[in-house]
């Protein structure tokens, strides 16, 4: 049983090794910031949904407000008048739009407190992509500076004339004049 396990192991370790070498680490960078362009881009929609949500609990909450206003006007005007009858069911009506009010001030303050918590974690990622744009940027500019330094190094080597080549240059040519005189 341990055999197996280790072959088992040694197999996958075999196979993650020619995977990490199939990776292009250029290609899996600029495929993690996409993939973080694109969850940026869905948590701002998102922000964006829950800020218009807001304003319309704030527009809710607003004629909420005119409602509890006229409210207020018709109580004064039944209580003026001694329509108690009248002013029973306005009561009711300023009673429900003031529980309607309460209760859509405590959505309202949740969903502001959940847009800030994506505010914060919003830039949280804009910083973490920036960051991660500027190390691709800087992994792209090392890739080509190792490259320009490969070609460098191979033209330099090819140029020069080695003592070897030479050496050997120079036994040729005395082999050639022996073998013509």
């Amino acid at each position: 049983m341990a055999f197996i396990t280790r072959l088992s192991r040694l197999v996958r370790a075999d196979l993650h090794a020619m995977l990490d070498r199939l990776e292009a680490p250029d290609l899996v960078l600029a495929q993690a910031v996409r993939e973080m362009e694109q969850a940026l881009d869905q948590d701002k929609r998102a922000l964006a949904r829950l800020e218009r949500e807001g304003t319309r609990l704030q527009d809710q909450r607003a004629e909420l407000e005119r409602g509890l206003r006229q409210t207020a006007e018709a109580l004064d005007d039944c209580l003026a008048a001694g329509q108690d009858d009248l002013a029973r069911p306005v009561i009711r009506r300023r009673l429900e739009t003031e529980r309607q009010a309460g209760q859509l001030s405590q959505r309202l303050r949740a969903l502001e407190a959940d847009a800030e918590t994506r505010r914060q974690r919003l830039a949280e990622q804009e910083a973490r992509l920036v960051d991660l744009r500027s190390r691709a940027a800087f992994y792209e500019e090392s890739g080509a500076a190792e490259e320009g330094r490969f070609s460098e190094a191979w033209s330099s080597s090819s140029d020069a004339v080695r003592d070897a080549d030479v050496e050997i240059a120079l036994l040729q040519a005395k082999r050639q004049r022996g073998a013509t005189s």
